[in-house]
């Protein structure tokens, strides 16, 4: 049985984030995750209140990070109805339920695209949101593999369009992102398109 450490309080373990800091990195910086104590809770014992799973992605080093809400905090107002005046609630939500309540929302919530959107572009909004969202889950069941199998573009979601395109990384490495017409231009920057690869072909490329 492994020796526990006694500088750890019971039921915490070891910050992973910033246990190989040496102590000149933390006298200038502190730890998001931890704030310098070295020690927190358990990744496991993260879980969301609706759906009762873990709010982190176990297994990976990703655990170490909160995700989604973890331990929110609201205390009722005065008068208030639905949450009692002067109790404070605690709870977390996975990013999972966080996503089926937002595709509730009569009002959908604002999403501001952190990446470097053009200043004159229109707002980014949660419809497209949603759409890359569900395409990210088409393509990791297999819809965008299955596509380029099926000699169909793979741009978008279950694009009825026949590939006419390849896309190279780097002009060499070959990808299974085959694209149509249309959607030639959904593409990266150091890439390229050839005349669309079938997959019998890539053992020979």
């Amino acid at each position: 049985m492994e020796e526990k450490d006694p500088t750890i309080p019971e039921g915490y373990v070891r910050c992973a984030p910033c246990q190989s800091w040496d102590w000149a990195r933390r006298a200038k910086e502190v730890c998001a995750t931890c704030n310098n104590s070295l020690w927190v809770r358990p990744p496991a014992d993260s879980l969301c209140n609706l759906c009762g799973g873990h709010t982190r992605p176990m297994g990976t080093f990703n655990e170490n990070y909160p995700h989604g809400l973890e331990n929110m905090k609201i205390i009722g107002g005065y008068e208030s109805y639905h949450l009692l005046d002067m109790n404070e609630y605690v709870f977390s939500l996975c990013e999972e339920c966080l996503r089926k309540i937002f595709m509730q929302c009569k009002i959908p919530p604002t999403v501001i695209d952190r990446m470097g959107r053009p200043f004159d572009a229109p707002p980014f909004t949660f419809a497209e949101d949603q759409r890359a969202y569900e395409y990210r889950v088409w393509k990791d069941n297999g819809g965008h593999h299955q596509a380029y199998l099926n000699r169909k573009c793979n741009a978008i979601k279950e694009c009825p369009n026949d590939a006419i395109y390849t896309l190279l990384h780097n002009s060499t490495d070959f990808t299974e992102e085959c694209l149509c017409e249309e959607h030639k231009d959904y593409r990266y920057s150091n890439s390229s398109l050839v005349p669309f690869i079938r997959h019998e072909l890539k053992a020979f490329l």
